[in-house]
């Protein structure tokens, strides 16, 4: 904290003054009204006890300004706000390009739903297998069970199809 004088002033204002950058100090403080005439700073009121030996004088532009503070440059820059990028809107070959790769996760992911149906009936088989090398009744209907596995099966390679035809399309 000290006592600033602006160059075209005769009285000072108690403020904050803060290293920024390398070119841009903050002064901070009350009832602050931007000057940009360059200053110095004391540890008094009074201006007896110099802080600063002249060094603030070039801080003449105005860089940027908040409540209660701003803050001056010595390089004649001032503040920009930071643009986001602007991403560009994609092709009709990308578009077309995620809609076949979202396509093809649809496919894979049905594949792999039907493999799960047909991996569930499983233990049907064994059993029955199981059952009948001891010479055992089973109690499943085998013909039942493979139908309904085949149809798992004729759905998996139509789909296995369809996705090899969209893979290849892409090579």
């Amino acid at each position: 904290m000290g006592y600033i004088k602006f160059k075209n002033k005769k009285d000072t204002q108690l403020v904050v003054v803060s290293e920024e950058s390398s070119h841009v100090i903050r002064i901070t403080g009350d009832n602050l009204v931007v000057n940009t005439n360059g200053f110095r700073l004391y540890l008094d009121a009074e201006c007896k006890y110099p802080l600063d030996n002249g060094e603030y004088e070039a801080y003449t532009t105005l860089y940027r300004k908040g409540d209660g503070w701003y803050e001056l440059s010595d390089d004649g820059s001032v503040y920009t706000e930071p643009v986001a990028p602007v991403q560009p809107e994609p092709t009709e070959e990308e578009l077309a390009e995620q809609a076949r790769q979202q396509q093809i996760s649809q496919l894979t992911a049905q594949i792999d739903g039907l493999k799960a149906q047909i991996a569930a009936s499983d233990y049907k088989v064994i059993k029955t297998y199981e059952y009948t090398l001891l010479g055992e009744q089973t109690e499943y209907d085998m013909e039942a069970v493979h139908a309904e596995r085949q149809v798992l099966r004729d759905q998996i390679n139509t789909l296995e199809t369809q996705l090899a035809d969209l893979t290849a399309t892409a090579e």
